[in-house]
């Protein structure tokens, strides 16, 4: 049993890890597609999901049978889902610091006496990922003929930030009344500093109330686990009756839903 154990272990693992080489790959791809055609790489044909949910699955089987090989595969669709949602989140907060640089980076080319869309195509060809690619977007756009300010507007809608719709505003009034642009953009600039700093600052001093959320949610489904490693057979008898299937199911649905609010309530906005 435990040779079988370690075999699915290390089947998941190794199921895991072509997942998230196979989204490397994707990403890649994306990036230099002439590059992914030279070298013959397709995109993955098996969702990054479904990986997850199999690993879990394994995992789940090796420990309890089957009853766990179907609570693996949902708790493998959630782990998913939760570390597409803090690589997301990661990258845009990402995004939004290199935003600020951008913003100087376009008042520092008006003051050298560029206009506006030159301002904007250097502020483009000076980003970094992942704000490059919505910057030359942008300054494409531009060239293209687009109005700065539909430009601009669009650009900020598929940001969808508020930094983003901040800057955008700006640029839309300088170009209805006019004014000191680069000195306008460096108060935009430095506001936007500020505001990073201050969510920095919050989340620095409510880093223990969302670790004490974060244990206080995944405690009890530990101390079950821990109660299925050490009495089994106690375990078990919940499992062989309706009513025992129905408490179990009903506990961890309201355990997940009360990390889910408490999540809620310590999220930093």
């Amino acid at each position: 049993m435990s040779a079988l154990a370690l075999t699915l272990l290390g089947l998941s693992a190794w199921l895991a890890e072509r997942g998230s080489r196979s989204v490397r790959r994707a990403s890649l791809s994306r990036r230099l597609p002439e590059i992914a055609v030279r070298a013959g790489r397709r995109p993955p044909t098996v969702p990054t999901w479904t990986v997850w949910c199999v690993a879990g699955s394994l995992v789940g089987l090796a420990v309890g049978g089957a009853m766990l090989a179907v609570a693996g595969a949902a708790a493998g669709a959630v782990a998913w889902r939760i570390r597409g949602r803090r690589r997301r989140r990661i990258r845009d907060a990402e995004r939004d610091d290199q935003l600020v640089d951008a913003v100087a980076s376009i008042a520092g080319a008006l003051r050298a006496g560029r206009s506006v869309p030159q301002a904007i195509s250097f502020a483009a060809d000076e980003a970094r990922p992942p704000l490059a690619d919505p910057m030359r977007e942008l300054d494409r756009a531009v060239q293209l003929g687009v109005p700065v300010d539909d430009a601009v507007l669009t650009w900020s809608r598929e940001l969808d930030t508020d930094d983003a719709r901040l800057l955008a505003g700006v640029l839309g009034l300088h170009r209805r009344t006019g004014g000191d642009l680069p000195a306008v953009l460096d108060e935009v600039a430095g506001t936007l500093r500020e505001r990073r700093g201050a969510g920095r600052e919050i989340r620095a001093l409510t880093a223990q109330a969302r670790l004490s959320g974060t244990i206080l949610g995944v405690l009890p489904f530990g101390f079950f686990a821990f109660l299925w490693l050490t009495s089994r057979r106690e375990i078990e008898g919940a499992f062989r009756s309706p009513a025992g299937v129905i408490a179990i199911a009903l506990g961890l649905a309201l355990e997940g839903l009360a990390f889910l609010w408490i999540r809620h309530l310590l999220a930093v906005r």
